[in-house]
């Protein structure tokens, strides 16, 4: 039980720290970037994202949630969240390649629809992430959380910053965006040795566990829109 409580502190003080660190470099990205793009540029990515977040909704299963909670997870447990997450992923993909011009329509804005191509791009690749990160937080190991999410974060930063002194453009904002996502892609497989394959054999357990968490995101998310 000692060693249990020390292992959940110096996990919470891991958590707390990337959380500081994640938004202090928050506050320094938007500063900077402030004086270097205009407020169209931050507006025509918002109007993209807007889309992509009502579509994220519809795949918010929280399998994570699942795969911690059963301590008696097995291989068949996580390959089938991983299936369904790169499914999911493609599922955005294709669904903000459908949205994309009738959304460039809607605002009156042709730059919003290759951003939403590529927003559909950014959630392809992060389906792909290995699902065995999952077992950080399970077995609070969350060093190795924080290092994913520190790398996550700093090459974000560093690609935003970098794209937006070259270009001036909102197109840093993506760049940056698909560098979080291409880094945390890489990293998840190369802090945990899990591999992944294709398979959907638990199909049936984990979506009676998600079902509910996946509709009480999608209220939420009403509520949120409708206030």
């Amino acid at each position: 039980m000692i060693d249990l409580n020390r292992r959940m502190a110096n996990g919470a003080a891991w958590m707390v720290l990337l959380r500081f660190v994640e938004r202090g470099i928050g506050v320094v990205s938007t500063i900077i970037l402030a004086r270097m793009l205009v407020p169209a540029d931050f507006g025509v990515v918002a109007m993209a994202m807007s889309v992509y977040g009502a579509l994220e909704i519809m795949t918010s299963f929280s399998f994570d949630l699942a795969l911690i909670q059963n301590r008696k997870a097995t291989d068949a447990h996580y390959d089938t969240a991983w299936t369904f997450n790169v499914l999911f992923g493609l599922f955005l993909l294709l669904g903000l390649l459908a949205l994309a011009w009738p959304t460039a329509e809607f605002y009156a804005d042709a730059r919003v629809g290759p951003v939403m191509m590529w927003l559909g791009v950014a959630a392809l690749v992060r389906g792909f992430e290995n699902i065995g990160v999952i077992q950080f937080q399970r077995d609070l190991n969350l060093v190795q959380e924080f290092k994913l999410g520190l790398a996550r974060k700093v090459v974000g930063f560093m690609v935003t910053i970098s794209f937006a002194l070259a270009w001036q453009s909102y197109w840093a904002l993506i760049a940056g965006i698909m560098a979080q996502r291409v880094t945390g892609l890489v990293m998840s497989y190369v802090l945990h040795p899990y591999r992944p394959r294709f398979s959907l054999a638990a199909k049936g357990e984990l979506l009676e566990f998600t079902k509910w968490l996946a509709l009480n995101n999608v209220v939420l998310f009403i509520v949120h829109r409708a206030n």
